[in-house]
């Protein structure tokens, strides 16, 4: 596992705290997970390309603020193959890709406004 450990980096965040109206200061330690790298331009299997600066994920309260729709109302268009669907991200996870989301609010501006 070293390659897991070496994507592992610990960032150091100096941080002044009160407890109990007195001031101490604290170091916090913090552990964040990097994300392999991979070559630029390399895409997957089905065409995706690799990179995270291309996909970023909406969670439903992300998807619902966006579109102003209500949960229901985002799976009955998912259902009629209105609305992209979500990608599962773990067995009881769901999310959306935040540019599909966008491509649809985009087109529905688009068939709201009359062609001039």
């Amino acid at each position: 596992m070293p390659d897991a450990l070496a994507r592992n980096t610990t960032i150091q965040n100096p941080s002044l705290e009160k407890s109990g109206g007195q001031q101490f200061s604290s170091t916090e330690l913090t552990t964040r997970k990097r994300p392999r790298s991979e070559k630029p331009g390399r895409t997957s299997q089905v065409g995706i390309p690799n990179t995270l600066d291309d996909v970023t994920f909406l969670r439903l309260p992300e998807v619902k603020a966006i579109t102003g729709l209500s949960k229901s109302s985002l799976y009955g268009l998912i259902r009629e193959k209105s609305f992209p669907s979500p990608v599962r991200l773990g067995p009881r996870a769901v999310a959306w890709i935040r540019s599909e989301v966008r491509q649809w609010a985009a087109e529905r501006v688009r068939a709201s406004r009359p062609a001039a």
